[in-house]
């Protein structure tokens, strides 16, 4: 559809710009939509990695401004970041604010805690010592923990989620340099900088998430001055998909309204 608004979905670790495709669908009705494949995931290679949220949002925008001379000028953009996509949205907020219109961040953090720098650290760890058969194991085992647990009409998500993980790294680096990028924000959290985002912002966050709790998101609304917050009952980290079409429409109401 030929919009004068458009936005960019930006996954999640581990996956890849297919994640996106129950909103894909619903929003290209409505708005340009741009879904793209986040450094060493997917078909981009990990090149250059050096392990920062700086450097991915420093790609993003590339991407934005490529898209915006390819178009005829999109100007600036809203950004629908999912868990790692919505830590990279707040850096190009705060990187690029002339080039971003608004947020929307789903079951995403600003800091990550002691017990997230152990997640990420044991992972980090097993995942340099196994390879990637490690990895996928890995991959599997968490993509069930991304779901409302005992639910049991999460079954056929879970093992398609499970497939879109082992499939999304082809480089095992890919992996690590974005896990490092995220165990960073224990030492250098985003938290005290998130006054400077002047964007109107929606957070949204499921329920049972146990990787990105409400507390999480309720830590982001109150640091971005603009930010509304929404949690979607029953639902767990990859609400999303649980829930795709409570979420499309708050992203359409979202980006219609500002």
């Amino acid at each position: 559809m030929s919009s004068d608004k458009t936005i960019v979905l930006i996954h999640g670790l581990s996956e890849e710009r297919s994640a996106w495709k129950r909103q894909i669908a619903f929003l290209s009705d409505h708005m340009n939509v741009v879904a793209y494949d986040v450094r060493g995931f997917g078909s981009s290679p990990v090149g250059a990695g050096n392990g920062t949220v700086h450097q991915m949002a420093d790609d993003l925008a590339q991407i934005v401004s490529a898209q915006d001379g390819s178009n005829g000028g999109t100007g600036s953009v809203y950004l629908c970041g999912f868990s790692m996509g919505g830590v990279i949205s707040q850096r190009f907020a705060l990187d690029f604010p002339d080039l971003c219109s608004g947020l929307i961040l789903i079951a995403s953090s600003c800091v990550v805690g002691h017990p997230g720098a152990e997640f990420f650290t044991q992972r980090l760890s097993d995942v340099e010592a196994g390879g990637l058969d490690t990895l996928n194991a890995t991959n599997t085992s968490d993509a069930r923990g991304c779901f409302a647990p005992d639910k049991e009409s999460n079954e056929p998500l879970i093992a398609e989620y499970q497939k879109l993980r082992t499939e999304a790294v082809r480089d095992v680096n890919g992996y690590l340099n974005a896990g490092r990028a995220m165990l960073r924000l224990n030492t250098e959290p985003m938290i005290q900088d998130l006054g400077a985002i002047q964007h109107p912002t929606l957070v949204i966050a499921g329920e049972l998430d146990p990787f990105c709790p409400p507390r999480a998101s309720e830590m982001i609304t109150d640091g971005i001055p603009s930010a509304e917050m929404c949690v979607i009952p029953a639902v767990g980290h990859c609400l999303h998909w649980e829930e795709p079409d409570v979420t499309n429409n708050l992203i359409k109401e979202f980006v219609d309204t500002h």
